[in-house]
């Protein structure tokens, strides 16, 4: 059972990463974490978007704040990845 829910959340979180970039986010954050940062900044979309998830993600509080990864250089991925 443990192999299936690792399974489970490995695709969730590769799908996440999909949309992020799809949206034209950086191909190795997740959705979450991006609109954890947009809200974190004040932007509109931000806080109505984490409202949103969080309140879909009920079962883990402040979902998207702590979904942001604080330690990524915020540098274009072209730069970081020379």
């Amino acid at each position: 059972m443990r192999h299936i829910v690792n399974y489970l959340f490995r695709v969730l979180m590769s799908l996440s990463q999909l949309l992020n970039t799809i949206l034209g986010g950086r191909v190795d954050h997740t959705f979450s974490g991006r609109v954890g940062r947009a809200a974190e900044e004040g932007k509109t979309w931000g806080k109505i978007m984490a409202e949103i998830i969080d309140t879909l993600f009920f079962f883990d509080p402040d979902h998207c704040y702590r979904s942001i990864e604080r330690d990524e250089l915020k540098e274009p991925l072209h730069e970081v990845w020379k």
